[in-house]
């Protein structure tokens, strides 16, 4: 049977693989259509085998809000190289992965996997991330997902930054959500995408890093010959410096660094003239959940 470019142009269409991918396709089924889309799936299961063995620490990270701006998700999608992240192909599966956590809760990473893909229900998560690692030639693969469900009245907020390559998730608590309210999620958002704080407040951090800290801190201070007297006020104001670095609520804020992100959030309180609160945020820089982030 003659295969037309009529024929390659429509088989590109559903799936993405590429000209010449299509033609043999065709060829290899005799035109037929369904075994040739068959096919071309079968050829992305194979390359994902070959290439399980593959690092794939490069990616892209995407966010999804919801239009009311109560649930939030973030996805991190792993390949082998730049290039093939920057690809269509990639950026699309990367943004339809996070819409689809955004809609509906997943349990794990492979129960995702298993759930039907939304974009094309026809076929699973896992079937269309193949599909995708079948074209490019790349192992690809979900590194991990979050997603952020306000319980009660709030919003939440994201950024994305630096090429996709770090992405934020804040849920930010409030009795009147007006436009000040989800400017500040934005705005915390972005902020910790630059600050990545460790911890929320004080009161969060381990006992066990505060005594060694506080241990740092002593050394440098007997090393420095410091009169004993004073080593432990020394010790005192050297904490909060640290606290300044590692708690969110205590960073400057980077917009205006007179201001902490806990005086920004107050400021807007007073404006709403309503409790304006941060209840949880999580940082995803690509590389992480393989050991190549930072």
């Amino acid at each position: 049977m003659a295969i037309t470019a009529e024929m390659v142009k429509k088989l590109r269409e559903q799936t993405g693989a590429g000209m010449m991918d299509c033609k043999k396709a065709l060829t290899e089924t005799n035109g037929d259509y369904e075994k040739a889309v068959t096919l071309l799936r079968e050829k992305g299961i194979a390359v994902a085998a070959k290439r399980e063995t593959k690092a794939a620490s490069e990616g892209l990270i995407g966010c999804n809000i919801t239009d009311d701006t109560k649930v939030g998700a973030m996805v991190e999608l792993n390949c082998e190289t730049t290039f093939v992240a920057k690809t269509d192909e990639f950026i699309n599966l990367t943004k339809n992965l996070a819409a689809q956590v955004a809609k509906a809760p997943f349990a794990c990473v492979n129960c995702l996997l298993e759930a039907p893909y939304a974009a094309n229900p026809s076929q699973s998560v896992r079937d269309a991330v193949n599909e995708v690692m079948g074209k490019l030639g790349e192992k690809t693969s979900v590194a991990r997902f979050v997603r952020f469900a306000v319980d009660g009245s709030g919003t939440i907020g994201s950024y994305v930054h630096l090429g996709d390559q770090i992405g934020v998730l804040v849920e930010v608590a409030a009795s009147a959500v007006t436009e000040d309210v989800t400017n500040l999620a934005k705005d915390i958002a972005m902020h910790i995408a630059w600050s990545n704080p460790d911890y929320m407040k004080r009161d969060d951090i381990p006992e066990n890093v505060l005594v060694n800290e506080r241990e740092i801190h002593k050394q440098w201070a007997i090393k420095e010959g410091k009169p004993e007297n004073v080593i432990d006020r020394i010790v005192e104001g050297r904490m909060k410096d640290f606290y300044s670095r590692v708690c969110l609520l205590e960073q400057p804020f980077i917009k205006d660094e007179e201001l902490t992100i806990q005086a920004l959030i107050d400021n807007t309180a007073k404006k709403v003239g309503e409790p304006v609160s941060v209840k949880q945020f999580v940082r995803y820089r690509v590389g992480e959940a393989t050991g190549d982030g930072e």
